[in-house]
């Protein structure tokens, strides 16, 4: 984690002279379905938006998980790197689809994952929009892992300015398979775009 910190810093750094160049923190509560547990997530995105409709962006997250009742916190991680292609129509609506690879750290087991996701963003003046699914799977998603969940997102934001964004979000997430965890979300974002 560490050294994906670092690495993203030096991105940042080095992009933020580029435009369409941008930086994201990111909250999420986790709420864990038929549990006390709550996780807290607090990531860091840092990409790069091009004016052919593609983006590139690095990920990293801190997770907290708050078992309840009693039992120990646990704390997880996370670094993702992401390439999504904005489909242009000429209107307020535009499709998005995006694929993802990354790393998870949990307290007992690291792994490998995959993410596909589409959805479309609409954009009103200073308002924003986005409807998305993702599907995120681990690459050997045995049941000690359990990681194959597919989640919906609703998200609304705001501009500031013309380079700060803030937006807040809703997600569900539910397993597809028989172990993973279910998740209602809610999320708060600030973007600052260089």
């Amino acid at each position: 984690m560490k050294k994906f910190l670092v690495l993203a810093v030096v991105l940042a750094a080095g992009l933020a002279q580029a435009e369409g160049v941008y930086t994201s923190l990111t909250f999420d509560q986790k709420d864990k379905q038929n549990s006390d547990q709550v996780n807290y997530v607090y990531g860091l995105n840092v990409g790069q938006k091009f004016s052919n409709g593609f983006a590139v962006e690095a990920r990293m997250e801190d997770e907290r998980v708050e078992p309840g009742a009693g039992a120990t916190q646990k704390q997880e991680g996370l670094i993702q790197a992401k390439v999504s292609y904005d489909v242009a129509t000429g209107t307020a609506f535009t499709p998005y689809v995006a694929g993802a690879l990354g790393h998870k750290n949990k307290s007992t087991l690291d792994f490998n994952f995959w993410v596909a996701e589409a959805g479309v963003k609409a954009k009103f003046g200073d308002f924003g929009a986005r409807y998305g699914v993702r599907r995120r799977s681990a690459w050997d998603n045995s049941t000690t892992i359990a990681y194959d969940t597919t989640e919906h997102t609703v998200a609304v934001g705001y501009n500031l300015t013309k380079n700060d964004n803030i937006s807040v979000a809703y997600k569900v997430e539910r397993r597809n398979d028989s172990v993973s965890s279910e998740y209602n979300t809610k999320g708060l974002y600030y973007t600052r775009s260089f």
